[in-house]
């Protein structure tokens, strides 16, 4: 990220990042000041856009969504590499496939001409012919050998792009989850509902959005460390009622989002009870001194996608049915359909 800002340009924008800052009770750190400077000179679209959609959903802003815009957004892309390995492999694959056809019939030709080198010096054994016939032979054998050893070098620049796939394929797998639960991110999320509403844009999607009750007084109590540990098998369990079809979302330090396409309400709500009961029943123990540590709870919200509606939108409406599973204590559910009883 290049900037020519004048003086008097990055004082205003200053003035006006650290406000946006405070307007979000975001703290000043290098990424949360990076993404909204960005923001601020307008010169990266995709990320405008992005912060725009989740202002007009009055989503909130926190360190965990900021870290994601700054490496959805601004971190160095690997995109032009990952095209330019992937048409590299697809011209390796080409070329070996021509160069193996080449080779069989430059064999088939090469023998062609030994057999008929070994009737011409039997049929004219004279010293002269036998001569010519020696040098042939030797120049067939010379381009057989040259031949072998091309083919060899477009093997091993064969496995070697194939390698470099594997190793953009992982990279690709690395920005689309979690490091700490392994959960998708929201790049993915955003990608597969993208896949979704391709495929049927009044399609059903279903989102319970999680919140472990009073969380920060866990790790406040227990240590970041053991938090962690905790946050990453209590999502475990989170993770493990999604079926083939659904994704499990890490949306915040403390918050997920199950989406589950083709249900209704009714059945999103059951599984929302179900992750509610057996994340009630995980116990952790003290590794240190095998005490008990204190119970986990989860208030879930529970809603349905609208066509109407922008995906921020549904996910600002998705995070208040969650808030008034909040305000009615912990360990309990809210769906929209309570919401629009009341």
């Amino acid at each position: 990220m290049k900037y020519q800002d004048t003086f008097a340009q990055a004082k205003t924008k200053a003035v006006t990042v650290n406000a946006f800052m405070q307007q979000n009770f975001l703290p000043a750190n290098p990424i949360n000041y990076t993404v909204c400077y960005e923001y601020v000179s307008k010169s990266n679209t995709e990320l405008c856009q992005s912060i725009e959609q989740k202002i007009t959903a009055n989503a909130r802003f926190d360190n965990f969504s900021m870290t994601e815009l700054y490496n959805r957004y601004l971190t160095p892309v690997s995109q032009q590499h990952e095209h330019i390995v992937y048409q590299a492999t697809g011209m390796l694959n080409r070329l070996s496939a021509n160069t193996d056809v080449a080779a069989e019939n430059i064999s088939l030709y090469l023998n062609t001409i030994n057999a008929q080198l070994v009737n011409l010096q039997q049929l004219t054994p004279e010293p002269s012919v036998a001569k010519v016939v020696n040098q042939l032979q030797q120049a067939t054998t010379q381009i057989q050998h040259q031949q072998q050893q091309l083919q060899q070098q477009l093997l091993l620049a064969n496995q070697h792009s194939h390698q470099l796939r594997d190793e953009l394929e992982q990279l690709k797998q690395q920005r689309l989850r979690d490091p700490l639960t392994g959960l998708y991110n929201r790049a993915a999320m955003h990608n597969q509902v993208d896949i979704w509403l391709s495929e049927q844009p009044e399609r059903n999607i279903a989102a319970i959005a999680i919140s472990l009750d009073q969380f920060n007084n866990f790790n406040q109590q227990y240590g970041d460390a053991v938090g962690d540990i905790v946050l990453s098998k209590i999502s475990n369990k989170i993770s493990s009622f999604i079926q083939a079809s659904g994704i499990a979302v890490r949306t915040s330090a403390d918050e997920f989002l199950l989406l589950l396409p083709d249900i209704d309400l009714r059945s999103a709500n059951e599984v929302a009870h179900s992750v509610r009961t057996q994340v009630a029943k995980l116990r952790f123990v003290s590794a240190r001194n095998q005490q008990a540590l204190a119970k986990v709870t989860l208030s879930l919200g529970v809603c349905l996608y609208d066509a109407t509606e922008n995906w921020y939108q549904f996910l600002a409406r998705s995070a208040s049915v969650l808030h008034i599973a909040q305000q009615a204590g912990q360990n309990q559910i809210a769906s929209e359909a309570m919401v629009a009883g009341e």
